[in-house]
């Protein structure tokens, strides 16, 4: 009796309805599915510390002149010229770096590992907020005098392939480089205090030697002097960075320079963001007209089917029942519509995984299992809209008068 009722409430099925339901939604659930994996996929490159981008941040300091070098005033921001920045459109924050007020310098002896050196350091600070990849061994304690510290990785690239090589010494890693502790000797305010150093990360971001806020202003509060702190350069968080108000405001302003590195990459990232969101926006528009196309589908399948449901309710079947076979009609073909698009955005990733892996992205397991998750919550609520509005259509089919 229920294959026969099936059949029944079946009749009147438009294929080429169904078909043209199938190909649109296809279309939209690749593009939505693919877009999402791609987006999840190249997300190490927006790591603000170790990723390729680091599109919200622009660094800028002032050129130096031939006044500023008799001057050194004129080469720093007066409080000012920092609230000037502050109010500008493209400007979200302003963060200054944090120099040292003594000085600092760096020894070892020579191991296995590394050879020994002696050597004049410099010390700054910015926010730590600005260092979300730090990692745990990012913090001072005073109680134990370790000191970590962020080099750029520019550094060690100019001693493993500049002067290591014309020197005859050995190349050094990253891990390497980790591992050893060396001595460093702070001199200021007539006292002279020796500390462990260990060099915890690397930045592609900050082209200068990272510590914790917390030491610099416990170190300068200890060992510097009571001068006026003089602010070389800032740190500018701006939601896009290819906002053409920022070119405009530096244009006017000739005495400032911006780190032009991390600019073309802040927006590169933004373009790629940007491409991300109108690809989502194309597969949801496909996707809108393929999901009424389905709705008024089983709008018109239902009326044609009007007269024969209302017979069968007057026979004393329940309505839920009767919405049954239409409920499992779309629900086999949303989900081998859903499979499909997810083998194709699982293609579509086996084709740009070779390009990211050029930029150092090898693994992608995360994204096409976060892809799989989101592909299933997105099939199920289509389905539940094609529930609900079946549902409706079948509580307001009126019974036929008897006699």
């Amino acid at each position: 009796m229920n294959r026969m009722l099936q059949r029944l409430l079946r009749k009147n099925i438009s294929i080429l309805q169904l078909s043209g339901y199938a190909l649109a939604a296809l279309t939209g659930m690749s593009i939505i599915f693919a877009a999402f994996c791609f987006s999840k996929d190249v997300q190490p490159l927006f790591q603000p510390a170790t990723g390729l981008f680091n599109p919200e941040y622009l660094v800028i300091n002032k050129k130096i002149s031939l006044l500023s070098s008799f001057n050194s005033d004129l080469a720093t921001f007066s409080q000012a010229e920092i609230e000037t920045l502050r109010k500008q459109s493209f400007v979200r924050s302003v963060y200054s770096f944090t120099p040292t007020k003594f000085q600092v310098k760096g020894y070892t002896n020579s191991s296995s590992q590394i050879p020994g050196f002696s050597t004049e350091l410099f010390f700054e600070s910015v926010p730590d907020r600005l260092l979300v990849n730090a990692g745990s061994d990012w913090r001072w304690d005073p109680n134990t005098e370790l000191i970590p510290i962020i080099i750029p990785r520019d550094y060690l690239n100019l001693y493993n392939f500049g002067f290591a090589g014309s020197q005859g010494l050995p190349q050094i890693s990253e891990g390497v480089v980790q591992q050893v502790m060396f001595r460093i000797l702070i001199i200021g305010n007539g006292q002279r205090r020796s500390f462990n150093g260990q060099i915890v990360g690397f930045t592609d971001f900050l082209n200068t030697i990272l510590v914790p806020e917390a030491f610099m202003q416990w170190a300068n509060k200890e060992f510097g002097d009571d001068s006026p702190d003089k602010v070389s350069r800032l740190i500018i968080e701006t939601e896009n960075p290819a906002d053409p108000a920022i070119a405009e405001f530096f244009a006017e302003k000739q005495n400032y320079e911006v780190n032009d590195n991390k600019g073309e990459q802040g927006k590169l990232s933004y373009f790629l963001r940007l491409l991300i969101t109108i690809v989502l926006i194309v597969g949801a528009l496909i996707m809108l007209p393929a999901i009424g196309l389905m709705l008024l589908s089983i709008n018109l399948l239902i009326y044609k089917n009007q007269k024969t449901l209302g017979n069968l309710i007057l026979l004393g079947y329940r309505r839920n029942k009767l919405a049954l076979p239409y409920c499992l009609l779309t629900f086999l073909l949303n989900v081998a519509v859903g499979a499909i698009s997810l083998f194709l955005a699982g293609y579509a990733q086996s084709l740009y995984a070779p390009l990211l892996a050029t930029l150092g992205i090898t693994a992608f397991d995360s994204g096409l299992a976060t892809t799989q998750f989101f592909a299933t919550v997105f099939v199920l609520l289509i389905t539940a809209l094609n529930v609900v509005w079946i549902h409706i259509k079948i509580r307001n089919i009126k019974i036929p008068q008897r006699g």
